[in-house]
């Protein structure tokens, strides 16, 4: 069907409007088909200048060789006119670019179009400037020191004009030059009056901020090159055009000590080496992919298994794969230009070493290290039997600082204990074993068991094999597990003191829990409640309101009547303490439940001055999310960004995935859509491991609005497009 004049015109219009990809470049080459059968000798012209910047910019480059040389033969037979002037000169600097990308095109034909760019722009008397600024690029390219610097002063010292780079894009090219000459701190002051002033560019300012990453880490300003690549990144994940500048995002993981984030975009960019821009972005991609690879092989992670497209793949074969990849092609380079310079480029970006040992990213992840808890001092005491009493009222109050601090000090003076002494001390590292490895640690309780036995004290013994049987409750052997915990607990009724006999109890409620047996949980910790006072009942009474509230919904109220009256007895006998805080959280969790958010806020805030990172993380994180629901909102933002520190401080990665995904609620409601975009993109990439479609798709719904909000409405529109596709599949209509 043959369109007519009128209508290919507003075609044309419309794809001008559209934003660069392939969507725009089928819809200039429908124009130009089109023009052409219908001998529209003005479309024709003009579809085909778009094709040039389409092809360009959205990913296509080589195509626009053909489109621009069309032109430029129309230009010069007259076919065009003057009017098309600024935009065909303009475009000359985008095709000199282009031709050092492609090795298989001869390096003269660059040459070529800068003496052709450089011979007309004389005759239209324009600047030199640009004609400078390209051959500093092909200098640069082929490593021709000598050339490209001149140039760069000829640049520098050429006047701006009409056919110029704009205010943000010519100092990138020159932040480039200089950090390639390693002049990282010129390369920062020549970009801090750009990065200040109004960059409309729509290459700005990820572009600048790109160019700025290592020169950033060379002069030590950390925070801005964090900023810089959470940034600029963000802004072109969805180009496949840039390509080149995702390498640079890549290799700046891998030199700051960020492999886990590298191998996240290895992974999401891999696709797009099927069909990569130009050969120049697929070879520094690959190198730069390589070079995060390789460090996570060399850190023992080889087999580390990724998708590309439906198949898997290991870290270590894909990093030979790319290693290959990008050495061949810095080998075509080189033949074309007749020097050594990209190959020893790539050789020297394959074997990268950091430059940070590790560079958080993100605000809360820069306080999280300042944010765990910080070292106990060593106590005083200076005998075993005193530290390891002290050790042991600790651990009873839930201080793990103290705990540690005491027992450090006990192999101090005390390192080659023996018979009892050596029992207790072997009973407490089987405690922090028993997570990590619950084998070593039930060797250890046998053997402490055995020293006690020796020693004439079964009292403890009988607390050690206790501990024990909850351990293989734990690890598989429930029956056997829960036998032992029981015959513990009836011979410590026999020869133990109240408080004893109170312990073993709250082991069998443990393991009651564990069996699934909450109604005899809750009696045995009614039994040990009756027998106990002071901090442990407070401690009994905790449980006993935790596994009350398991128990039954409908008695939330006699369970917060537990978890007060624990909170008050450790006010009133111990004061601060770790016992306390976990107290009061549970306290602020119970009165949320029963829909006193006001008395819920207040407990969680005292709950987060624990010294446990984690205690206090999920505090703040629940705290937070109660300030959104009081429109709170500013101490909800703060509250959450806490949390998150904390929580990476204690290395839960599930607990800060859902931590950051209302924080970037927060960030959006006090205004702070950087930060929302930050918490979110971090929360999708781990909501999506854990196949929880529904809160990854809240977590795109608020990432597409920080995205709309930091002037990014396309990658806005295609997260929406996933949220309702989510919506459609679960039956959320209304969503």
């Amino acid at each position: 069907m043959s369109l007519g004049e009128a209508e290919l015109g507003e075609r044309l219009s419309a794809a001008w409007r559209m934003p660069y990809g392939r969507g725009q470049i089928a819809a200039v080459e429908d124009v130009i088909r089109h023009a052409d059968a219908g001998g529209f000798a003005d479309l024709r012209y003009a579809a085909r200048m778009l094709a040039t910047q389409a092809y360009t910019f959205g990913g296509e480059p080589a195509k626009a060789f053909v489109t621009f040389s069309w032109c430029l033969a129309a230009y010069d037979r007259g076919e065009a006119g003057d009017d098309v002037d600024h935009d065909l000169y303009w475009q000359f600097k985008w095709v000199v670019n282009a031709l050092t990308k492609f090795p298989e095109v001869p390096l003269e034909r660059a040459h070529s179009a800068l003496d052709d760019m450089e011979r007309r722009y004389k005759l239209a008397g324009h600047t030199m400037n640009p004609v400078h600024q390209h051959r500093e690029v092909v200098a640069q390219h082929i490593g021709d020191v000598a050339t490209a610097e001149e140039q760069y002063r000829l640049w520098c010292a050429a006047p701006r004009g009409d056919m110029s780079d704009c205010i943000g894009c010519e100092p990138t090219a020159k932040v480039r030059h200089l950090a390639w000459r390693g002049r990282h701190e010129d390369a920062v002051a020549l970009a801090l009056p750009v990065l200040g002033g109004t960059l409309t560019c729509v290459e700005q300012p990820q572009a600048i901020l790109t160019e700025l990453l290592l020169p950033y880490l060379h002069t030590g300003r950390l925070e801005e090159a964090a900023a810089a690549h959470r940034e600029a990144y963000r802004a072109i994940q969805a180009s496949r055009g840039e390509l080149g500048m995702v390498a640079d995002h890549v290799a700046f993981c891998a030199r700051t000590g960020n492999e886990a984030r590298g191998l996240e975009l290895v992974e999401r960019h891999l696709g797009w080496l099927d069909e990569p821009p130009t050969p120049l972005a697929d070879m520094y991609f690959s190198a730069s992919a390589a070079l995060v690879l390789g460090r996570v092989a060399d850190a023992g992670h080889a087999d580390l298994v990724l998708r590309r497209h439906d198949a898997e793949i290991s870290a270590g074969a894909l990093r030979d794969e790319l290693t290959a990849r990008a050495l061949a092609l810095a080998e075509r380079f080189d033949a074309r230009n007749g020097t050594a310079e990209q190959g020893n480029t790539i050789q020297a970006l394959l074997a990268a070493e950091p430059i940070v040992e590790h560079l958080p990213l993100s605000g809360p992840a820069r306080r999280a290290g300042s944010r765990s808890a910080a070292a106990t001092p060593a106590p005083s005491l200076s005998t075993p039997d005193e530290l390891a009493d002290l050790a042991l009222r600790e651990s009873r109050l839930h201080n793990d600082g103290a705990v540690a601090a005491a027992w450090r000090r006990f192999d101090e003076v005390c390192p080659e204990p023996s018979g009892a002494l050596l029992a207790r001390r072997l009973d407490a590292t089987a405690g922090e074993t028993a997570n990590r490895d619950p084998a070593a640690a039930a060797d250890l309780w046998e053997r402490a068991a055995e020293l006690f036995a020796e020693a004439g004290d079964e009292v403890r013994r009988h607390g050690v094999l206790g501990r024990l049987g909850l351990l293989r409750v734990l690890t598989g052997s429930a029956e056997d597990g829960f036998a032992q915990v029981a015959a513990s607990c009836d011979a410590l009724a026999q020869i133990g003191g109240p408080d004893d006999h109170a312990r073993g109890l709250t082991r069998l409620a443990m393991a009651h829990r564990l069996t699934d047996r909450m109604p005899d949980a809750v009696a045995a910790l009614a039994s040990a409640a009756e027998l106990a006072d002071g901090p442990l009942l407070a401690e009994i009474l905790t449980d006993l309101a935790e596994c009350t509230a398991a128990l039954d919904s409908s008695r939330i109220a006699e369970a917060l009547a537990h978890a007060v009256r624990a909170v008050s007895l450790y006010e009133e006998a111990v004061g601060a303490c770790g016992g306390l805080r976990r107290a009061q959280r549970l306290a602020a969790r119970l009165h949320a439940a029963s829909g006193s958010l006001a008395e819920a806020y207040e407990l969680f805030g005292a709950a987060a001055e624990a010294e446990d990172p984690h205690l206090r993380g999920t505090s703040l994180y629940d705290r937070g999310r109660i300030a959104l629901e009081l429109d709170r909102d500013e101490e909800a933002y703060r509250a959450l960004s806490d949390a998150v520190a904390d929580l990476l401080a204690a290395g839960d990665t599930v607990s800060t995935a859902y931590a950051r995904v209302e924080l970037a609620a927060a960030a959006l409601s006090v205004g702070q859509p950087n930060d929302a975009a930050d918490a979110a993109e971090e929360a999708v990439a781990v909501l999506d491991r854990l196949d929880d479609t529904g809160e990854a798709a809240r977590a795109r719904f608020l990432l597409a609005r920080a995205y709309r909000e930091t002037g990014q409405p396309e990658q806005a529109l295609a997260l929406l497009d996933l949220v309702a596709s989510h919506c459609s599949a679960t039956g959320n209509h209304a969503g």
